[in-house]
């Protein structure tokens, strides 16, 4: 594999997981309006049109095949970007997996451990293989995205939806674990919930009323992470900047 062509020195880099659809291809259209520097990762870069298309147009970004339940696709990877400091760590990647399978008396276990990698040992699996790179920058943000049903304060609310929920609870619990470790290297480690959006992901949880655009989305969590102060560490806010207690 060749080693990728050098990012610019004088710009800040974001690497942003499940890129290919959604609020992931709309941060990575986003922050390279922004004259970010972008690392976009996908599992299946063949069939990412939408981001190769992207890619064409702007060449700030740096499309890399990445599974996040896959140790080998991450450590590969973190080792192709040893040298590029990595400001902001978005961990978008994420399913909700089939509804159909998370009720009592249909639950289905290979599901649920498939919905836990994914979305709780995922982005804790990049977080701990790119810290180096985020130490090694400006900003030092790890991101992660949802969480909300996780959360004592919203998952109680309505039954169902298990696996989901228990694997936003345990995203929630190994990110705040990894901001207790990291907080005297100078990184802020915070949840965002980008509200309800338009994406496979709600469609996937059976929402069928109002909901935000990926762009919108991604506009005011940008806006959000842009913000962040280290008092901020720890705490799952919303795309609207309210602390939720979890």
């Amino acid at each position: 594999m060749t080693e990728p062509a050098r990012l610019s020195e004088n710009q800040p880099t974001v690497l942003i997981t499940g890129a290919n659809r959604g609020l992931g291809l709309a941060f990575a259209e986003q922050y390279t309006a922004q004259s970010w520097n972008v690392i976009a990762t996908c599992r299946n870069v063949t069939a990412a049109s939408d981001l190769r298309q992207l890619a064409t147009r702007y060449p700030a970004i740096r499309i890399e095949t990445l599974d996040v339940t896959r140790d080998d696709q991450v450590a590969a990877l973190a080792s192709r970007y040893a040298a590029q400091p990595v400001d902001v760590l978005l961990n978008n990647a994420g399913i909700y997996g089939n509804l159909s399978h998370q009720t009592l008396g249909t639950m289905d276990f290979d599901e649920g451990r498939r919905v836990l990698d994914v979305n709780a040992l995922g982005a804790l699996r990049v977080s701990q293989a790119f810290l180096p790179q985020v130490t090694a920058s400006r900003q030092k943000k790890i991101i992660s995205l949802g969480g909300g049903l996780g959360a004592q304060s919203i998952g109680s609310l309505f039954g169902g939806h298990y696996l989901m929920k228990m694997s936003k609870a345990a995203h929630l619990m190994a990110m705040g674990i990894l901001q207790t470790e990291t907080r005297d290297r100078g990184i802020i480690v915070v949840m965002i919930s980008p509200g309800r959006v338009d994406t496979q992901l709600m469609r996937d949880s059976g929402w069928t009323g109002a909901a935000l655009s990926p762009a919108d989305s991604a506009r005011l969590v940008i806006a959000r992470i842009e913000t962040l102060e280290p008092a901020m560490h720890g705490r799952l806010i919303t795309y609207d900047g309210q602390i939720v207690p979890w």
